[in-house]
């Protein structure tokens, strides 16, 4: 019994320790290490694309991305698609599903709605993320699927909220916690989970996404294909 205590008060202090020991800096730090580091300044665009499955339903998808920050996604089923994008100025889209024609004009949060929730954008917010006005802050330790992860509260500029987790092993992220920006969502929490991580041209990419609300899985990603440097003119972010 006496040693079980102190095995229980060992390993208590070693948690206690580790805990302690790290900062927002040095977990992002260590994210980035683990994500492909300085080799995603030599990435200018990425093309992804797989499958979709929402609402019972499998889609195909493609996302278009370059650097700084333009994007494009395309959904796509029986001959329909649905199209949001981001020209680095202006946000737009065109529902396909709803037989729109017409792109319609986004702005505000509507505008970065995708780029949000869909990590279609090249560089990620925790880069750099003091010169870009945002801030971070350390939240502890907490067991998400079993896994042990660090904890990050993540603040941006204008005041919204993420909560990121990374594995406490080796850094990868596990899982990002964050208010929708689709108004459709009515301010629900989505928790997207991060798994499948595979190495294209020197970074890792996490190649299955499945988001829930309140535990329901309500979209998951697969990733097929992830096509890196390929040229994109600036003309197919825009309507």
């Amino acid at each position: 019994m006496v040693h079980k205590k102190l095995l229980y008060i060992f390993l208590f202090l070693i948690y206690s320790h580790s805990s302690k020991a790290q900062s927002a800096d040095s977990v992002i730090n260590n994210y980035a290490g683990f994500s492909g580091g300085k080799e995603w300044k030599k990435i200018h665009s990425v093309i992804t694309s797989g499958k979709y499955s929402y609402g019972g339903m499998e889609f195909s998808f493609t996302s278009y991305s370059k650097a700084p920050d333009l994007y494009k996604y395309i959904v796509s089923r029986e001959g329909k698609n649905y199209i949001q994008s981001y020209d680095g100025a202006k946000g737009w889209k065109m529902d396909g599903f709803n037989n729109d024609s017409v792109p319609t004009l986004l702005t505000g949060k509507a505008a970065r709605a995708m780029a949000n929730e869909a990590d279609v954008e090249i560089e990620s917010p925790l880069a750099d993320y003091k010169r870009k006005g945002h801030s971070a802050t350390f939240e502890g330790i907490d067991t998400i699927q079993n896994t042990a992860c660090y904890k990050i509260k993540f603040t941006r500029k204008d005041g919204e909220i993420e909560n990121y987790f990374f594995d406490r092993m080796n850094y990868a992220l596990v899982l990002k916690s964050a208010v929708s920006k689709n108004e459709e969502m009515k301010n629900a929490t989505i928790d997207t989970f991060y798994s499948d991580y595979r190495s294209a041209d020197g970074v890792k990419i996490p190649f299955k996404a499945i988001s829930r609300v309140s535990g329901q899985t309500i979209l998951t990603v697969i990733v097929e294909k992830v096509q890196v440097n390929e040229p994109l003119p600036d003309k197919i972010f825009q309507p």
